[in-house]
């Protein structure tokens, strides 16, 4: 590994997380976490307020999560443009129409703005995506980052970031369940390790996270804060007051059995205690995350018995309810728990650290082949040889029929799985040769590049393929 600094990210609905693992020969690795204030107590809040009437009066952050009601009146309250990444939807505002890459170039613009007062050297990282990102939004969000000052050294998937960030505890293991609970979504992962590669079994989301939570909560005891006042009725600063407490209160508890809530300004100091708490709250994790946890291991054909290890990732894993019901499912050896300052909300943007650092290849799990007329098949890039970044020699292929075009087959090694069919124009020579290459980009997505210089030297076929399996070699990341 060489000296340096590397970073990674965890660009999330809710919340976003920086990394360091910073590297030095003979001393050894350094690490912190990045988030509000260029600090590690919390993670950067993903949320954007954009003046209604004034140009150029943007607010991000921390500052709009806990103002978020008291901002509504003058500005447009922007949550969760990540999923807006890959899509043609806009929101408009003042006249200014904003699509998904915009608002996230802004976004991670206010980050690198924030980190460089504490970390000048912070302008590449490594991007963590969901597994079932599309390939549009990868592309968006590498742009944006790209016009935000932060060069994207890859991507790697959020569940294998988490494993990475922990394989020194895991290696020994094969079957391996990620629960990322954060704030807005719950996205679950079902790892198998074979020979040293990590394959992701089944994956499965649900928009529902802390935040959601907090909503509970706050209409479930603000009768007791505000008695006679209905949650509509409450004016936006006290609406924004109540849901930080309510948020402070939530991670209390993750230690002690009682809290007061004492908001002030006409509200009444109550006493709650963690019964309480997990009364309101425990059905709600029940009904949602205990059923996607039964859902995904039906998916991948596996029972808790099956599952060697969980891995707990995002804020919302240090609730006391959730892990009552994590621990009753799959028995406390099998948890790895992360208690120290809630560290989970950092575990994914670790692991893209890591990966980063190691720089170690991300492999194909399968072959990229070009079906041939006779039924068999013609590998241009190889699984375990060839990995993101390279790019095939150019391979000559021939009509073997009079046509006006020709119809290039991809599929994986055993010829019944297509990832794209490509026709390319030809003149209808049976001597008609087809230039063809293969390039997989930072993005995961193999670019296809078909030339016919029959069509004139200017014409070239192009396409995109998605959905293609990728691995780590665990050893470069042990070593």
């Amino acid at each position: 590994m060489k000296n340096g600094s590397y970073y990674g990210i965890d660009f999330g609905t809710t919340n976003t997380s920086v990394y360091l693992y910073n590297y030095e020969q003979g001393k050894g690795s350094r690490e912190a976490g990045y988030g509000t204030d260029g600090k590690d107590i919390t993670p950067f809040s993903s949320c954007i307020a954009i003046s209604k009437t004034a140009d150029n009066d943007i607010k991000y952050g921390r500052e709009v999560k806990e103002k978020i009601n008291e901002y509504a009146d003058d500005y447009k309250i922007v949550t969760s443009f990540k999923s807006l990444l890959g899509t043609d939807h806009e929101i408009a505002v003042n006249n200014v129409r904003y699509n998904g890459k915009v608002l996230v170039y802004l976004f991670l613009k206010y980050v690198k703005n924030t980190l460089d007062a504490v970390r000048p050297d912070f302008n590449k990282a490594v991007f963590s995506i969901p597994v079932d990102f599309s390939a549009k939004a990868r592309t968006e969000l590498l742009e944006a980052a790209e016009l935000a000052g932060i060069k994207v050294k890859g991507f790697v998937s959020e569940s294998s970031a988490a494993y990475i960030s922990k394989v020194k505890d895991i290696k020994a293991f094969s079957k391996v369940m990620v629960i990322d609970f954060g704030g807005g979504t719950l996205d679950l992962s079902i790892l198998d390790l074979k020979h040293n590669c990590v394959f992701e079994d089944a994956v499965y989301g649900i928009k529902f996270g802390g935040d959601d939570i907090d909503k509970e909560l706050a209409l479930r005891l603000m009768p007791k804060v505000y008695p006679g006042v209905s949650y509509e009725e409450l004016e936006s600063r006290k609406k924004d007051k109540l849901m930080n407490e309510v948020e402070r209160m939530k991670i209390e508890f993750s230690e002690y059995d009682d809290y007061t809530m004492t908001l002030g300004e006409g509200s009444r100091p109550v006493d709650i205690d963690y019964d309480t708490f997990s009364d309101i709250i425990t059905p709600l994790i029940t009904e949602n995350v205990l059923n996607s946890i039964l859902k995904i291991m039906e998916k991948a054909n596996v029972s808790p018995e099956n599952i060697d290890t969980v891995i707990l990732a995002g804020g919302s894993s240090g609730l006391r309810p959730f892990a009552d019901i994590i621990l009753s499912l799959f028995g406390e050896d099998k948890i790895i728990f992360d208690n120290e300052n809630n560290r989970y909300q950092w575990i994914v943007a670790k692991g893209a650290a890591i990966t980063s650092a190691i720089d170690c290849d991300y492999r194909l799990g399968d072959d990229i082949c070009v079906l041939l007329s006779d039924g068999e098949v013609y590998p241009v890039l190889k699984k375990d040889k060839n990995k993101v970044g390279d790019k095939s020699d150019p391979i000559s292929f021939s009509l073997t029929a009079d046509s006006y075009d020709a119809h290039f087959i991809f599929t994986d090694s055993t010829g019944k799985n297509r990832y794209a069919v490509i026709s390319v124009n030809a003149k209808g020579f049976v001597d008609e040769k087809f230039d063809l290459s293969v390039e997989i980009g930072k993005d995961q997505i193999a670019k296809v590049d078909i030339k016919n210089d029959y069509m004139g030297s200017d014409y070239h076929v192009h396409h995109e393929i998605n959905k293609l399996r990728f691995y780590y070699d665990l050893k470069d990341i042990e070593d």
